[in-house]
């Protein structure tokens, strides 16, 4: 077997390939590098316009239970009763925040941004490959009704970056006024997750969880979906930004 096949595949690894998409091996997955337009292309549009980026190489993580935010507490750097707009006050449902997991002996274990989902109920997004490990050391500090759920590969991620990416976003949206009118940076709405209903739907009636976050430094959302819709949401996505 060679090492591409060892590579685990996003939902959109198929699209890449007849894209002919320059591939090559990113944290275990195999993933798109650039197109045929070249890096450079690339990068300025998503700096002047708007750009796609496959994401789903990266982990969610769930922790729910009573003991869930003690847990972050003492797992997280950043703290979490204090960490929302200038009075500092608590991560509440559809708010989010940036910190770091660290090992025992004070290095880092990983980066992440932690999602309230509702009381007691958080998401988690962690870099690739790391779904795993921050799911083992969660778990070698959680008091039992503290529930945590790897959610690797089971989803798709895609991030929408650039200073039109709203404009592409609300053409998927049955009624975008209502949903991005408040979305202030490092908010989300929407919930996928473990039977919950979906608070937010896609055109098409796609379950989804939008956030107005992401790692390019530029205005922009993360869009987290089924694994099974990532592909149809990609297409429209492109559709929706190509004028």
């Amino acid at each position: 077997m060679s090492d591409v096949e060892l590579l685990r595949k996003t939902p959109l690894n198929s699209w890449h390939m007849t894209q002919n998409a320059n591939m090559a091996e990113f944290g275990g997955y195999d993933m798109p590098l650039w197109y045929q337009t070249g890096a450079k292309q690339e990068h300025l549009v998503v700096i002047d316009g708007v750009g796609l980026f496959d994401t789903s190489h990266m982990a969610t993580i769930t922790i729910s239970g009573a003991g869930a935010l003690d847990l972050l507490q003492q797992c997280f750097s950043k703290d979490l009763t204090r960490c929302i707009g200038r009075d500092a006050g608590p991560l509440c449902t559809g708010r989010s925040g940036y910190g770091m997991f660290f090992r025992q002996d004070g290095t880092v274990l990983d980066d992440a941004i932690v999602s309230a989902l509702g009381p007691a109920r958080y998401m988690v997004v962690v870099n690739s490959g790391m779904g795993p490990k921050v799911t083992a050391h969660l778990r070698s500090f959680s008091a039992s009704g503290v529930t945590i759920i790897d959610h690797s590969d089971q989803l798709g991620k895609i991030d929408i970056q650039g200073p039109f990416a709203a404009r592409v976003v609300e053409q998927l949206l049955e009624d975008p006024d209502s949903v991005l009118d408040d979305m202030v940076y490092f908010s989300f709405k929407g919930d996928i997750f473990e039977d919950s209903p979906a608070s937010l739907a896609l055109k098409g009636n796609i379950p989804a969880v939008l956030s107005r976050t992401g790692y390019t430094g530029e205005f922009g959302f993360e869009l987290f979906v089924r694994s099974e819709d990532t592909v149809a949401v990609w297409e429209a996505l492109l559709e929706a930004g190509e004028p």
